[in-house]
Formats: C-alpha cells, structure tokens, sequence
C-alpha cells in the first residue's frame, strides 16, 4: 500500500512537468494509448481499475461476474484442496497469464492446450504462480506502462463461465461508448473472428465469412442493453480511455476487465481501421 502509494505521487509530480505533444490532435488511437502509458492520469487510481480482482468491487451491483473462489498474493498461500475441481486461474493484471482447470485436471493455459491432462495440485499451482511472477513479460510491463506500477501482482481463481457465446470489448471515450470489438472464439484457439460496430451498433467490419470459425460468427450480434452503456458511462465519465470487456453467455453481460493497453500498446490490431477515427474521440 505505501509503495502503491508513493508511485502516484511520483506520477503526480511528473505530471505537472509534462504537456501533451503539439501534435496530439493528429495522433491516432494507438499512438495516444502509448503516451498515456508513459504519462499516467494522475487523477486516476489505477490499481483499483487493472487488478482483476479489485475491479470487481468497482462494478459490484452493476453487472455479473463469475465467481471468486480464492485470491492470493503470495503462492505460499495456494491450497489447491480449497478450491472447487474446476476454475479459472489468472493473473490480476497482464495477459499470457491464465490456466483452465475441470474436475482437477490442467486442460490448458494461456488459450493453449500447454500442461493439459496434469493434475492441479497445491504444487504444480504455487510453481505456476511463482513463473508468472518472476517472468520477463511482468517486468518489461511494469517498466514500460507506468500506471501498472501502481498494482501488486496476484492471482485469482474464479468460476468458468461457460457457454460464452462471444466476447464484446467496448472502447469507452469520457465514459462515452464509440466502438465494439466483438470477438468469437474457444478457450482454446488458433483463428479468431471477430466483427466491429460503431457507436450507433452498425456493423462496420467482420472477418467472420473468411473465417468460419463459429457457426453464429456470422450473424449481427444484439446491442447491449440501455442499462449497460448508462452504467458505463456514469462509471467511466472521469476518465479519458478505457476498454471494458465481457463475456456474453446466454444473453448475460459478464463483465470481465478494465484495460488502458488495448493490444498490449502494440499498435492497433484487430481495429486498425478505425484507429485514426478512434483517436479524434478521445477527450482533450
């Protein structure tokens, strides 16, 4: 907590040296998301919004989300007997860092079938928990997008909502909603298809006719309920960015992440069409 503590107030002396850049208005989406990474919002308590776990009580009495089962913050605090035979473990914060367990058995991680058909016991789960900590992929993030720094690493294990019919990523602007990436795919995957709706829920791009991935890829998905936009914006209005992703699982919103690093800060992805219009959204 102190640690936590005095990383924002760094952050807020930093922030009151910097400016944005002149050419800021002609920057895209992606290449925002990157200075924001070096130049955290000092008005913005990251921890609370990035840590799987403590997000939940952000959006709690908003929207479902699967279950808690244990989070730790130490791996000496594993006791794979406490748990239920099946879960999803995963990282607090940062992606490539999850497991998908049924009936006390390792069906993969990380959307691959690595480490499937082992059991999960306390051992093999504290070993997991220490890899992830001490790996290079942790380190290099907590350096290079610094409101990160403001999360101690854990891990949570929670219920597996199944059947998930599709994932919805909105990319929120001042909590004002201005894109959709909806994506269809597996726990486990190779190709994903995936469809963009713009912020009247018109469907702009779809890969999924060239990837046939999933029978129901193919058609328009529903717009989310009124209810969920209006949650979102009054949740989000203080904040320039966010992404905020679901699971959808028979018509149910089960809220999933808060993210400011769409695609890991690595360019635009999957919405590369839209990054130029995304960016002149973004609030000045």
């Amino acid at each position: 907590m102190l640690r936590r503590q005095l990383l924002l107030a760094a952050d807020r002396l930093r922030a009151l040296c910097y400016a944005k850049p002149r050419d800021w208005e002609g920057r895209t989406f992606s290449q925002k998301v990157q200075w924001r990474c070096r130049h955290p919002d000092p008005k913005v308590d990251y921890a609370s919004w990035v840590d799987k776990y403590r997000a939940k009580a952000l959006v709690a009495g908003l929207f479902p989300v699967a279950q808690t089962y244990a989070i730790v913050r130490d791996p000496e605090e594993i006791d794979a007997l406490a748990l239920p035979p099946t879960f999803v473990m995963k990282a607090t914060h940062g992606w490539g860092m999850s497991l998908l367990v049924e009936n006390g058995i390792v069906l993969g991680g990380n959307r691959k079938a690595t480490g499937a058909g082992r059991p999960s016991n306390t051992a093999f789960l504290r070993q997991v928990t220490t890899k992830w900590m001490k790996s290079k992929q942790h380190e290099r993030r907590s350096k290079g997008e610094r409101h990160y720094r403001q999360v101690d690493f854990g891990v949570v294990f929670e219920a597996y909502v199944q059947p998930v019919d599709y994932e919805v990523q909105l990319f929120l602007l001042a909590g004002r909603f201005r894109l959709a990436l909806v994506l269809f795919r597996p726990f486990f995957f190779k190709n994903v298809a995936h469809q963009i709706y713009d912020e009247d829920w018109t469907l702009r791009e779809s890969s999924a006719a060239q990837l046939g991935v999933s029978p129901s890829a193919g058609i328009e998905v529903p717009r989310p309920p009124a209810s969920l936009f209006e949650a979102l914006e009054r949740l989000c209005h203080p904040i320039d960015h966010v992404r905020v992703d679901f699971l959808v699982s028979n018509g149910r919103y089960y809220f999933s992440e808060f993210t400011f690093t769409h695609n890991g800060k690595n360019g635009p992805g999957l919405i590369a069409s839209f990054d130029v219009q995304l960016g002149q959204h973004w609030p000045r």
